[in-house]
Protein backbone atom coordinates (compact mmCIF):
# COMPACT_ATOMS: atom_id res chain seq x y z
CA UNK A 1 0.00 0.00 0.00
CA UNK A 2 2.82 2.54 0.69
CA UNK A 3 4.51 1.66 -2.41
CA UNK A 4 0.84 2.49 -4.44
CA UNK A 5 0.80 5.89 -2.12
CA UNK A 6 4.17 6.71 -2.80
CA UNK A 7 3.06 6.33 -7.02
CA UNK A 8 0.03 8.27 -6.50
CA UNK A 9 2.04 11.00 -5.10
CA UNK A 10 4.90 10.51 -7.61
CA UNK A 11 2.16 11.48 -10.33
CA UNK A 12 -0.06 14.14 -8.63
CA UNK A 13 3.42 15.93 -8.49
CA UNK A 14 3.78 15.49 -12.52
CA UNK A 15 0.52 16.51 -13.23
CA UNK A 16 0.22 19.23 -11.18
CA UNK A 17 4.00 20.86 -10.77
CA UNK A 18 5.19 20.11 -14.76
CA UNK A 19 1.29 20.43 -15.52
CA UNK A 20 1.48 17.50 -17.77
CA UNK A 21 -1.52 15.37 -18.68
CA UNK A 22 -1.00 11.94 -17.16
CA UNK A 23 -2.51 9.12 -20.09
CA UNK A 24 -4.43 6.40 -18.64
CA UNK A 25 -5.13 2.74 -19.82
CA UNK A 26 -5.13 -0.88 -18.21
CA UNK A 27 -6.89 -4.13 -19.20
CA UNK A 28 -7.94 -6.95 -17.18
CA UNK A 29 -8.72 -10.72 -17.89
CA UNK A 30 -10.97 -13.27 -16.57
CA UNK A 31 -10.42 -17.47 -16.89
CA UNK A 32 -12.35 -19.96 -16.59
CA UNK A 33 -10.71 -23.67 -16.33
CA UNK A 34 -11.79 -26.74 -16.26
CA UNK A 35 -9.15 -29.45 -15.11
CA UNK A 36 -9.43 -32.99 -17.56
CA UNK A 37 -7.31 -35.29 -15.60
CA UNK A 38 -8.55 -35.29 -12.15
CA UNK A 39 -12.06 -34.72 -10.42
CA UNK A 40 -11.26 -30.61 -9.70
CA UNK A 41 -14.12 -28.86 -10.37
CA UNK A 42 -14.53 -25.60 -12.57
CA UNK A 43 -12.64 -22.38 -11.36
CA UNK A 44 -13.35 -18.89 -12.26
CA UNK A 45 -11.26 -15.86 -11.49
CA UNK A 46 -9.25 -13.43 -12.27
CA UNK A 47 -6.07 -13.50 -14.21
CA UNK A 48 -4.52 -9.99 -14.44
CA UNK A 49 -5.91 -6.22 -13.98
CA UNK A 50 -3.68 -3.76 -14.37
CA UNK A 51 -4.09 -0.30 -14.41
CA UNK A 52 -1.13 1.48 -16.67
CA UNK A 53 -0.21 6.06 -16.53
CA UNK A 54 2.11 7.51 -17.98
CA UNK A 55 3.25 11.04 -18.34
CA UNK A 56 5.59 13.42 -20.49
CA UNK A 57 7.74 15.13 -18.67
CA UNK A 58 9.83 16.38 -21.19
CA UNK A 59 10.70 15.65 -24.90
CA UNK A 60 13.17 12.92 -24.11
CA UNK A 61 11.72 12.04 -20.34
CA UNK A 62 8.92 10.05 -19.56
CA UNK A 63 7.16 8.28 -17.24
CA UNK A 64 5.89 5.28 -16.62
CA UNK A 65 4.12 3.54 -13.74
CA UNK A 66 1.64 0.42 -13.69
CA UNK A 67 -0.90 -0.82 -10.37
CA UNK A 68 -1.56 -4.36 -10.96
CA UNK A 69 -3.46 -7.09 -8.88
CA UNK A 70 -1.95 -10.06 -6.97
CA UNK A 71 -4.43 -12.87 -7.07
CA UNK A 72 -2.48 -14.94 -4.45
CA UNK A 73 -3.35 -11.37 -1.94
CA UNK A 74 -6.07 -10.18 -3.53
CA UNK A 75 -4.26 -6.95 -2.92
CA UNK A 76 -2.85 -4.18 -5.88
CA UNK A 77 0.68 -3.42 -5.86
CA UNK A 78 3.30 -1.39 -7.53
CA UNK A 79 3.61 -3.60 -11.03
CA UNK A 80 6.00 -0.90 -12.84
CA UNK A 81 6.64 2.81 -12.08
CA UNK A 82 10.24 3.97 -14.03
CA UNK A 83 11.69 7.02 -16.07
CA UNK A 84 12.57 6.39 -19.24
CA UNK A 85 14.77 8.88 -20.65
CA UNK A 86 15.91 9.39 -24.26
CA UNK A 87 20.01 9.87 -24.68
CA UNK A 88 21.48 11.76 -27.74
CA UNK A 89 19.77 13.19 -30.64
CA UNK A 90 18.86 10.32 -32.75
CA UNK A 91 17.26 8.72 -29.67
CA UNK A 92 18.58 5.43 -30.28
CA UNK A 93 19.72 4.99 -26.90
CA UNK A 94 17.85 4.94 -23.96
CA UNK A 95 17.80 4.57 -20.19
CA UNK A 96 15.31 2.92 -18.08
CA UNK A 97 15.44 3.71 -14.27
CA UNK A 98 13.27 2.33 -11.53
CA UNK A 99 10.91 -0.83 -11.28
CA UNK A 100 10.24 -2.85 -14.59
CA UNK A 101 10.25 -5.93 -16.22
CA UNK A 102 13.51 -7.06 -16.71
CA UNK A 103 14.57 -7.68 -20.26
CA UNK A 104 15.70 -11.13 -20.38
CA UNK A 105 15.14 -13.15 -23.54
CA UNK A 106 11.88 -13.47 -25.08
CA UNK A 107 8.77 -13.84 -22.97
CA UNK A 108 9.40 -10.58 -20.69
CA UNK A 109 7.49 -9.02 -23.95
CA UNK A 110 4.75 -11.33 -23.59
CA UNK A 111 3.90 -11.15 -19.85
CA UNK A 112 0.72 -8.37 -19.64
CA UNK A 113 -2.35 -10.82 -21.00
CA UNK A 114 -3.05 -8.38 -24.00
CA UNK A 115 0.32 -9.13 -25.01
CA UNK A 116 -0.04 -13.37 -25.01
CA UNK A 117 -2.25 -15.13 -27.14
CA UNK A 118 -2.06 -18.05 -25.56
CA UNK A 119 -3.18 -17.98 -21.55
CA UNK A 120 -0.12 -19.51 -19.73
CA UNK A 121 3.56 -19.06 -19.95
CA UNK A 122 6.11 -20.96 -21.29
CA UNK A 123 7.28 -24.31 -19.26
CA UNK A 124 10.77 -22.97 -19.23
CA UNK A 125 10.28 -19.67 -17.63
CA UNK A 126 8.32 -20.74 -15.08
CA UNK A 127 10.79 -22.86 -14.14
CA UNK A 128 13.68 -20.23 -14.17
CA UNK A 129 13.18 -16.67 -14.19
CA UNK A 130 9.53 -16.59 -13.39
CA UNK A 131 8.04 -13.24 -14.92
CA UNK A 132 11.51 -11.30 -13.59
CA UNK A 133 10.08 -7.75 -12.43
CA UNK A 134 12.59 -5.62 -10.15
CA UNK A 135 14.32 -2.21 -9.38
CA UNK A 136 17.00 -1.67 -11.63
CA UNK A 137 18.59 0.43 -14.31
CA UNK A 138 18.13 -0.98 -18.08
CA UNK A 139 20.49 0.58 -20.87
CA UNK A 140 18.91 0.25 -24.06
CA UNK A 141 20.99 0.72 -27.61
CA UNK A 142 19.43 0.67 -31.26
CA UNK A 143 22.12 0.63 -34.09
CA UNK A 144 22.62 -0.93 -37.69
CA UNK A 145 20.51 -3.94 -37.19
CA UNK A 146 21.89 -4.85 -33.58
CA UNK A 147 19.27 -4.28 -30.43
CA UNK A 148 21.31 -3.96 -27.08
CA UNK A 149 20.50 -3.86 -23.44
CA UNK A 150 22.90 -4.21 -20.37
CA UNK A 151 20.95 -3.90 -17.12
CA UNK A 152 21.02 -4.26 -13.42
CA UNK A 153 18.68 -5.58 -11.03
CA UNK A 154 17.80 -6.67 -7.96
CA UNK A 155 17.83 -10.01 -7.53
CA UNK A 156 18.75 -11.56 -3.62
CA UNK A 157 18.17 -9.48 -1.11
CA UNK A 158 22.13 -10.07 -0.40
CA UNK A 159 22.63 -8.30 -4.16
CA UNK A 160 22.10 -7.82 -7.19
CA UNK A 161 22.16 -9.30 -11.06
CA UNK A 162 23.56 -8.00 -13.81
CA UNK A 163 23.30 -9.18 -17.52
CA UNK A 164 21.68 -8.01 -20.56
CA UNK A 165 20.73 -9.26 -24.47
CA UNK A 166 22.09 -8.42 -27.71
CA UNK A 167 19.95 -9.24 -30.87
CA UNK A 168 20.78 -9.23 -34.40
CA UNK A 169 18.20 -8.69 -37.26
CA UNK A 170 19.87 -9.68 -40.53
CA UNK A 171 16.60 -9.59 -42.05
CA UNK A 172 13.56 -8.42 -41.67
CA UNK A 173 11.79 -11.23 -41.12
CA UNK A 174 14.25 -13.06 -38.59
CA UNK A 175 15.78 -11.73 -35.12
CA UNK A 176 18.36 -13.80 -33.36
CA UNK A 177 19.36 -13.03 -29.53
CA UNK A 178 21.58 -13.84 -26.85
CA UNK A 179 20.43 -13.31 -23.16
CA UNK A 180 22.95 -13.62 -19.73
CA UNK A 181 23.15 -12.92 -16.41
CA UNK A 182 24.30 -13.75 -13.25
CA UNK A 183 24.49 -12.80 -9.41
CA UNK A 184 26.91 -10.61 -8.62
CA UNK A 185 27.15 -11.46 -5.31
CA UNK A 186 26.33 -14.87 -3.20
CA UNK A 187 22.85 -14.87 -2.17
CA UNK A 188 22.17 -16.84 1.66
CA UNK A 189 22.74 -20.29 0.39
CA UNK A 190 26.08 -19.63 -1.03
CA UNK A 191 25.35 -19.54 -4.97
CA UNK A 192 25.21 -17.28 -7.20
CA UNK A 193 22.19 -17.49 -9.51
CA UNK A 194 22.97 -17.46 -13.58
CA UNK A 195 21.24 -17.76 -16.64
CA UNK A 196 21.68 -18.26 -20.38
CA UNK A 197 19.56 -18.07 -22.91
CA UNK A 198 19.62 -17.98 -27.07
CA UNK A 199 16.35 -17.05 -28.48
CA UNK A 200 14.85 -16.53 -32.56
CA UNK A 201 11.74 -15.10 -34.18
CA UNK A 202 10.56 -15.29 -37.49
CA UNK A 203 7.95 -13.53 -39.45
CA UNK A 204 6.62 -15.18 -42.68
CA UNK A 205 3.06 -14.12 -44.15
CA UNK A 206 0.67 -14.94 -42.08
CA UNK A 207 3.01 -16.92 -39.79
CA UNK A 208 4.89 -15.53 -36.93
CA UNK A 209 7.10 -18.10 -34.86
CA UNK A 210 9.31 -18.24 -31.56
CA UNK A 211 12.10 -20.89 -29.96
CA UNK A 212 14.50 -20.23 -26.61
CA UNK A 213 16.33 -22.52 -24.93
CA UNK A 214 17.66 -21.36 -21.31
CA UNK A 215 20.19 -22.62 -18.92
CA UNK A 216 19.71 -22.32 -15.15
CA UNK A 217 22.59 -22.46 -12.24
CA UNK A 218 21.07 -22.38 -8.80
CA UNK A 219 17.48 -20.60 -9.96
CA UNK A 220 14.44 -22.17 -10.24
CA UNK A 221 11.17 -20.72 -10.20
CA UNK A 222 11.94 -17.55 -9.85
CA UNK A 223 13.59 -17.76 -6.39
CA UNK A 224 17.12 -15.77 -6.31
CA UNK A 225 17.08 -16.66 -2.34
CA UNK A 226 18.50 -19.57 -0.44
CA UNK A 227 18.10 -22.42 -3.57
CA UNK A 228 19.58 -25.70 -1.86
CA UNK A 229 19.78 -29.00 -3.87
CA UNK A 230 18.46 -27.69 -6.54
CA UNK A 231 20.18 -29.16 -9.43
CA UNK A 232 21.33 -26.59 -12.69
CA UNK A 233 18.43 -27.18 -15.23
CA UNK A 234 17.53 -26.63 -18.79
CA UNK A 235 14.36 -25.47 -21.10
CA UNK A 236 13.42 -24.76 -24.33
CA UNK A 237 9.92 -23.77 -26.35
CA UNK A 238 9.12 -23.69 -29.54
CA UNK A 239 5.79 -21.53 -30.52
CA UNK A 240 4.47 -20.65 -33.52
CA UNK A 241 1.09 -18.02 -34.51
CA UNK A 242 -0.91 -18.77 -37.53
CA UNK A 243 -2.74 -15.82 -38.34
CA UNK A 244 -6.02 -16.73 -40.11
CA UNK A 245 -7.80 -13.25 -40.98
CA UNK A 246 -7.16 -13.32 -44.48
CA UNK A 247 -7.51 -17.13 -44.74
CA UNK A 248 -11.07 -17.14 -43.06
CA UNK A 249 -12.12 -13.71 -42.95
CA UNK A 250 -12.39 -13.69 -39.64
CA UNK A 251 -10.18 -12.28 -37.08
CA UNK A 252 -9.00 -15.48 -35.91
CA UNK A 253 -5.32 -16.87 -34.32
CA UNK A 254 -4.27 -20.19 -34.03
CA UNK A 255 -1.07 -20.75 -31.52
CA UNK A 256 0.32 -24.32 -30.71
CA UNK A 257 3.51 -24.48 -27.67
CA UNK A 258 5.41 -27.37 -27.41
CA UNK A 259 7.68 -26.78 -24.12
CA UNK A 260 10.49 -29.10 -22.25
CA UNK A 261 12.48 -28.97 -18.98
CA UNK A 262 14.95 -31.07 -17.23
CA UNK A 263 17.22 -31.04 -14.55
CA UNK A 264 21.18 -31.66 -15.17
CA UNK A 265 22.03 -35.78 -14.33
CA UNK A 266 18.14 -36.64 -13.99
CA UNK A 267 16.47 -39.05 -16.26
CA UNK A 268 13.54 -36.92 -14.87
CA UNK A 269 11.59 -34.34 -17.81
CA UNK A 270 8.32 -32.90 -18.09
CA UNK A 271 7.21 -31.43 -21.39
CA UNK A 272 3.88 -29.22 -21.90
CA UNK A 273 1.64 -29.40 -24.94
CA UNK A 274 -0.34 -25.92 -25.34
CA UNK A 275 -2.82 -25.76 -28.21
CA UNK A 276 -5.19 -22.49 -28.69
CA UNK A 277 -6.89 -19.42 -30.40
CA UNK A 278 -7.38 -16.23 -30.15
CA UNK A 279 -10.63 -14.15 -31.61
CA UNK A 280 -10.95 -10.98 -31.48
CA UNK A 281 -14.46 -9.56 -30.69
CA UNK A 282 -13.41 -5.51 -31.01
CA UNK A 283 -10.56 -3.66 -30.90
CA UNK A 284 -10.69 -3.87 -26.84
CA UNK A 285 -11.97 -7.26 -26.42
CA UNK A 286 -10.51 -10.70 -26.85
CA UNK A 287 -11.84 -14.41 -26.56
CA UNK A 288 -9.73 -17.38 -25.61
CA UNK A 289 -9.65 -20.40 -25.89
CA UNK A 290 -6.64 -23.21 -24.55
CA UNK A 291 -5.82 -26.71 -24.06
CA UNK A 292 -2.90 -27.53 -22.01
CA UNK A 293 -1.76 -31.26 -21.03
CA UNK A 294 1.33 -31.56 -19.28
CA UNK A 295 3.51 -34.73 -19.32
CA UNK A 296 6.42 -36.04 -16.63
CA UNK A 297 7.95 -38.85 -17.45
CA UNK A 298 5.06 -40.19 -20.09
CA UNK A 299 2.62 -39.71 -17.12
CA UNK A 300 -0.45 -36.95 -17.41
CA UNK A 301 0.43 -35.04 -14.37
CA UNK A 302 -1.83 -31.63 -15.73
CA UNK A 303 -4.41 -31.39 -18.16
CA UNK A 304 -6.99 -28.49 -18.41
CA UNK A 305 -9.17 -26.17 -20.35
CA UNK A 306 -9.53 -22.46 -20.28
CA UNK A 307 -11.53 -19.61 -21.51
CA UNK A 308 -10.16 -16.53 -21.27
CA UNK A 309 -12.06 -13.06 -21.71
CA UNK A 310 -9.11 -10.23 -22.24
CA UNK A 311 -10.41 -6.47 -22.10
CA UNK A 312 -8.41 -3.58 -22.35
CA UNK A 313 -9.52 -0.03 -21.75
Amino acid sequence: MKQIILVFAMLYTINTVLAEPLEFSGFADFLLTQPLNDDSTTEVEYGQFEVDLSAMISSRVTFEGAIALNPETGGFEVGAGFLDIRLGENENFGLALGQFDVPFGLDWQHIASPDRRLVTAPLMNEKSINGWNDMGVNLTGDLWGVQANGFLANGADAGFALGGRLALSPLDALEIGSSYFTHATENESGSRPTVFGVDIQTITGPLSTRSEFQSSMDLVDGDFEAITGIPDHQGFYTQADLDLVDMLNRPLVFIARYGSWSAENSNSRTNRYTLGFTYTLTESFELRAQYLNEVTDGESENSNLTVQTVVSF
